[in-house]
């Protein structure tokens, strides 16, 4: 009976925790639901994100202009690629200790346990690359109608809902270009191979239960968690500046120089390896 009761508990916990059995939901409360315009929840949220990235882009490439010290900056491109990764876990540590007389003066003790774990992740990237002279001609248009490059309104929460300061991360590398420090050349000429930027927000929440019973001789779940369930949401966006490669053709987009694309690429891995390697860590 105690055997079908500690069995039937497991089943029971693992089914309710469903973290880690099935594709994690981005948002198990609130789901993903579609308006009447065909548009997904989801998806609206993503797009303010890369509106708001596309905005502080713009208005860090005009200021940084106005200053007069990198004029190079107008025929560079910006590659941005924004990573998103939801993560689930779920640990079932089930335990049992038995203990009683074998004999007078003499006690036998038993102590069991099992491990279970389930993992799932779901990550999605989106990469795209702009002209920054296009950027700099709508910057322009904006300040006229509106007198003002304010991306406020796209600000409405915390982490990448925030501001992401990518405005002033460019005009930083501006005024190290107006103070000649990196160069031994005029300041019409590039100074810089490429400006790089990785922001990366990590949100994570769980729980643990556990029920324990103690019989005369026997105990279940003496030690440690019976139930853990884990939810992690990482969100990484990576912003480089850097030349433009000549086309392919007149009908291809805008591409950044090698050099600026390997750079780019090497912040994708360094960011995504080091989760994945904490991840795969023996516990202790």
């Amino acid at each position: 009976m105690n055997r079908e009761l500690l069995g039937a508990l497991l089943f029971g916990s693992i089914l309710l925790s469903g973290c880690g059995l099935v594709v994690p939901q981005k948002d198990p409360i609130r789901g993903n639901p579609t308006d009447a315009r065909g548009r997904t929840r989801q998806g609206k949220m993503e797009s303010n994100i890369i509106a708001n990235v596309r905005c502080e882009v713009t208005k860090g490439l005009f200021e940084a202009v106005q200053t007069n010290h990198v004029p190079w900056l107008k025929g560079w491109g910006t590659k941005i690629t924004l990573d998103l990764t939801w993560d689930e876990l779920s640990n079932v540590n089930p335990s049992f200790s038995y203990a009683g007389p074998i004999s007078t003066g003499k006690t036998f003790s038993l102590g069991t346990g099992l491990q279970l774990s389930a993992r799932a992740t779901r990550q999605e990237q989106i990469t795209f690359t702009l002209d920054n002279s296009v950027l700099l001609l709508e910057a322009e248009l904006t300040q006229r109608a509106r007198g003002s490059l304010s991306c406020t309104a796209l600000q409405d929460g915390t982490q990448v809902y925030s501001d992401l300061d990518i405005d002033g991360f460019i005009l930083d590398k501006t005024t190290i270009a107006g103070g000649h420090e990196a160069t031994t050349r005029t300041i019409e000429y590039p100074q810089f191979s490429t400006f790089t930027q990785k922001l990366t927000f990590v949100a994570s929440y769980g729980g643990s239960v556990t029920p324990g019973w103690k019989l005369v001789r026997t105990s279940y779940n003496p030690n440690g968690n019976f139930l853990q369930a884990s939810r992690t949401k990482t969100n990484l966006i990576v912003v480089t500046l850097g030349p433009l490669e000549t086309p392919l053709s007149k009908t291809a987009g805008p591409e950044l120089t090698q050099q600026a694309r390997v750079i780019h690429n090497a912040n994708l891995v360094g960011a995504m390896a080091a989760p994945a390697f904490v991840a795969i860590q023996p516990n202790q």
